[in-house]
């Protein structure tokens, strides 16, 4: 008997075991089904998604997730016969808040607006105006664009409740859809608090009101309810006011922690200046190591993205000091950082390749990562360049290239710069050669414009392997001045260039070259001479790219007549050139 009565409840088991198999079979073969429906409707096959989903409906009959598919198909498509045949079919296996939300929906679609409103009134009385149900209905209405409505029933939900923020959200929106800017913004100040604050901070942002009116108002709430979120949210309109010295001063008076967060804005915003103002005060009353090694590290970084060198390498000077001869730290990836700024500051701006080195050596002691230090020895290599030890850079590239697993961008930019190194070195024909093979095989590289140009400028336009010596060696000189020193000589060098250099269209594409480094650093008046000097070879196929320079140089020199005159004429030889479409808005400002 015991025997038999196991066998019944093995058989039992078995039978709900395999029950539950089924189940889990169909629902996935239901999801598949479904999404495979969904594929059509992305394609815009209407009919075919609608087959499909009837077909669901027959083998999993009042399934609710295809009857909402269907219904949101029907409205999107404007079946609305098939729609009520649907919902008169299915309406007892519906959810009745569903059925009668979906019922609203396509009264309001017939405009039956009498009707959609008793019916909305009937579902509220009978949810007892459940603020779920009062939500969707002015949802509903606000998708028809029925805001009056909408506002109607935000507005009486929060009467009847306890709460004078429900649905500020929501009634904030209707309102900015309304053109109601004022009474948007009332109610995102309604529910600023610390929770809220980036979110009322964007909306407001949004809202079309100036900056002035926004600030007005902001100021109106602050002095009803004062608090921290509003003179955080005042100082922000201040940044973006450009009123930045208020934005310092209200922060300031809420302490240090509110000086560090607009630093923190500030730079998000690329504003470094008002930045270190910030975190220059904090520092002034701190007195704690391991807060000052943190302020003084980001307000280096701050002055290096300004690129005031001096400065950050002072306070890189001071992080280095406090993190040796203090208890305070940093984590490794900051001070490798650290490490690695000073190198470069020290490498490309006081040139001083020595102590250059020492700080790579420190950098490689906190890089974690092979990229990091693949990053450190490329830099290694610009100090042995700026040695004119070509052999030691050459081999700390091809470390790089070939016996460390660095990624393909650090390797590519080892390719860069070893071709530097041989066009520095004077080997232009391995150069050419390195050049020619990098662009067939790494066109996908991010460097490759960088070896394209080079190589231009070096092999294609000035056949530097097969030149005499003079316009080699004046070519190297050229390249280097160009590359390290930012060196007053680089117009002489160019000049004993041109003067060997028998192609004349080698001495224009080189000409273009050095007039756009002036440009680059700001002396528009040399760019504009060497763009000049350009032009006279009516056969340079640069004309047309120095034309539109010229008078760019012009405007920056602030003289707009001449600019003016030279992007007409730009337009006159080259009405579909390259560069007309930003001329012709660049006119269009001019003129007003």
């Amino acid at each position: 008997m015991k025997i038999i009565n196991k066998s019944i409840l093995v058989c039992i088991i078995f039978i709900i075991i395999a029950s539950v198999l089924y189940a889990v079979d169909d629902q996935a073969i239901l999801q598949v089904k479904i999404r495979e429906a969904l594929h059509y409707e992305q394609q815009g096959n209407s009919q075919e998604a609608e087959r499909l989903y009837n077909q669901l409906l027959e083998d999993f009959p009042h399934n609710g997730q295809v009857i909402s598919r269907l219904v949101y198909l029907y409205f999107r498509t404007n079946n609305l016969d098939k729609l009520k045949v649907l919902l008169s079919r299915e309406k007892e296996y519906l959810n009745k808040n569903y059925y009668q939300i979906t019922q609203m929906e396509l009264l309001l679609k017939e405009n039956n607006l009498d009707q959609a409103h008793d019916l909305a009134e009937s579902m509220l009385i009978e949810a007892r105006t459940n603020a779920g149900v009062t939500r969707q209905i002015a949802q509903l209405y606000q998708r028809y664009s029925l805001y009056e409505d909408a506002v109607r029933l935000y507005l009486r939900a929060r009467e009847e409740s306890s709460s004078s923020q429900l649905f500020a959200q929501e009634l904030a929106q209707v309102y900015q859809a309304m053109d109601r800017p004022y009474d948007a913004m009332d109610e995102y100040l309604n529910i600023l608090d610390e929770k809220n604050y980036s979110n009322v901070r964007y909306r407001i942002e949004k809202l079309d009101l100036s900056t002035k009116e926004i600030l007005t108002i902001l100021q109106a709430y602050k002095n009803d309810k004062p608090g921290v979120e509003i003179n955080r949210l005042i100082g922000e309109f201040y940044v973006l006011s450009k009123q930045y010295q208020k934005a310092f001063e209200l922060y300031q008076s809420q302490g240090n922690d509110a000086l560090i967060q607009l630093a923190t804005i500030a730079e998000k915003q690329q504003l470094y200046d008002l930045a270190i103002q910030c975190l220059t005060e904090v520092l002034k009353t701190t007195a704690d190591d391991q807060t000052i090694l943190f302020l003084e590290n980001r307000i280096g970084g701050l002055h290096f993205l300004n690129n005031d060198h001096i400065k950050a390498y002072e306070h890189y000077m001071k992080v280095i000091d406090l993190y040796q001869n203090t208890k305070a730290a940093l984590p490794l990836n900051v001070m490798y950082n650290v490490y690695k700024n000073v190198a470069m500051i020290e490498l490309f701006y006081f040139k001083d390749t020595q102590k250059s080195q020492l700080s790579l050596e420190k950098a490689l002691e906190f890089a974690l990562a092979n990229n990091e230090k693949a990053s450190l020895s490329i830099m290694l290599s610009q100090c042995y360049l700026q040695q004119e030890d070509y052999v030691k850079g050459e081999a700390v590239l091809n470390d790089v290239l070939h016996n460390k697993p660095y990624s393909k961008d650090m390797k590519d930019l080892a390719k860069t710069q070893l071709l530097q190194t041989m066009i520095l070195r004077g080997d232009f024909a391995q150069a050419d050669t390195l050049a020619k093979e990098y662009l067939t095989h790494d066109y996908e590289s991010l460097y490759v414009n960088d070896i394209g140009d080079m190589y231009r400028t070096i092999n294609q336009e000035l056949h530097l392997a097969h030149a005499n010596a003079d316009v080699q060696s004046f070519s190297r000189n050229l390249f280097y001045d160009l590359y390290f020193n930012n060196s007053p000589k680089i117009l002489d060098d160019y000049n004993q260039l041109a003067a060997v250099i028998q192609d004349s269209s080698a001495v224009s594409y080189t000409g273009m070259k050095v007039a756009d480094y002036f440009f680059d650093q700001g002396d528009y008046e040399t760019a504009s001479v060497l763009y000049e000097q350009v032009l006279e070879n009516n056969e340079s196929p640069y004309v047309e790219y120095c034309i539109y320079r010229i008078a760019d140089c012009m405007l920056q020199l602030g003289f707009e007549e001449k600019a003016e005159t030279y992007y007409t004429d730009y337009l006159l030889v080259y009405p579909q050139g390259t560069f007309a479409p930003e001329i012709r808005l660049i006119l269009k400002k001019l003129k007003f």
